[in-house]
C-alpha cells in the first residue's frame, strides 16, 4: 500500500503529517515507558508497529473513524510522537472528537504537545464536522492534564473508575 497524502499541518515548530511506513523504525524507538503506560497498552514490536501505521493509514483513506498524524519537528522532519484525532468516539455525544497524544522522551516539556494539540484542533476546524474536542485523560496522567489546561481545555470529572474528561474551550466549529 503506498503512503496516504494529506496536507501537512505546521505552525513552525512543530509539523503534523499522517503516520507513514517509513515511520515504524523510528515509532518503535521512541517508546518509552511514559508511552507504553498513558498511551499504548504494551510495549511495541516491528510487528505490532508495522500494523498499527497500515490501520491508520487504512483510517486516513476511509476518513476515520480515528485519524493518526505524526508529530515531527518542522526543523529537521524527525519524528517526535504521534496525535490521533478519534471522530466520534464511543464516550462522546455527536459531533465531538477525543484527541490521544504522545511525545518520545527527548521532545517532552518543550511545549510541542501542546503546539500539536492546536494544530489538531486546526485540522478539524477546516474539515468541519465537529462541534468540540474532547482530551481524555487518567487522572495521575498530570502531564497531559497539564497540556490540556495549556491548550485552554476545561475539566470535567467522570464518574469514579473512569479517566478524566477535559473538553475544550477553544472547539472546533
Amino acid at each position: 500500500m503506498e503512503d496516504v497524502l494529506t496536507p501537512e499541518l505546521s505552525d513552525g515548530v512543530v509539523l503534523l503529517r499522517p503516520l507513514t511506513r517509513s515511520d515504524g523504525h523510528d515509532h518503535l524507538a521512541g517508546e518509552d515507558q511514559e508511552l507504553v503506560r498513558w498511551l499504548n497498552g504494551g510495549a511495541g514490536t516491528v510487528d505490532t508497529v508495522a500494523r498499527h501505521i497500515a490501520a491508520a493509514q487504512e483510517m486516513w483513506m476511509a476518513g476515520g473513524p480515528t485519524l493518526s498524524f505524526a508529530i515531527r519537528s518542522a526543523q529537521d522532519d524527525r519524528l517526535a510522537g504521534t496525535i490521533d484525532i478519534q471522530l466520534q468516539p464511543d464516550h462522546a455525544p455527536q459531533g465531538f472528537a477525543n484527541l490521544a497524544y504522545g511525545l518520545y522522551a527527548p521532545y517532552r516539556g518543550r511545549g510541542w504537545a501542546s503546539r500539536a494539540v492546536e494544530l489538531a484542533v486546526e485540522f478539524l476546524n477546516r474539515r468541519g464536522g465537529t462541534s468540540d474536542v474532547l482530551i481524555r485523560v487518567d487522572p495521575a496522567n498530570t502531564a497531559s492534564i497539564a497540556v490540556a489546561m495549556r491548550t485552554s481545555f476545561s475539566v470535567y470529572a467522570e464518574p469514579k473508575k473512569t479517566p478524566r474528561m477535559l473538553t475544550s474551550g477553544i472547539g472546533a466549529t
